[in-house]
């Protein structure tokens, strides 16, 4: 099964609990956490990645994630900006030195 974004894991969780038999209270006694910790991660809440990690281990599944590149031009613009930034603080930081020189 896979699991296309996080916001779909909370459901993603649920029903597959529920195809395997378990209630909530069960993966929570076997994983130790408390119920209601399992019950807000499937309404959606925020949890952490440790959390849904041991509860995917509950029924028996390892939770991995793999980040996917969507836009090729991104990473360079990211660059582009990260230099101009540099520039402008070298800037700024050499113009200050002059008021004091």
């Amino acid at each position: 099964m896979a699991l296309e974004t996080a916001d779909r894991l909370p459901e993603f969780f649920k029903r597959l609990r529920a195809e395997l038999g378990f209630s909530r209270l069960m993966v929570a006694d076997v994983v130790r956490l408390q119920a209601s910790v399992v019950r807000r991660a499937e309404l959606g809440a925020d949890a952490r990645l440790s959390t849904w990690t041991k509860m995917f281990a509950g029924l028996g599944y390892q939770l991995f994630f793999d980040v996917i590149e969507l836009d090729e031009i991104l990473p360079d613009a990211l660059s582009d900006e990260a230099d101009a930034r540099r520039e402008r603080r070298w800037e700024g930081l050499c113009a200050s030195r002059r008021r004091f020189l």
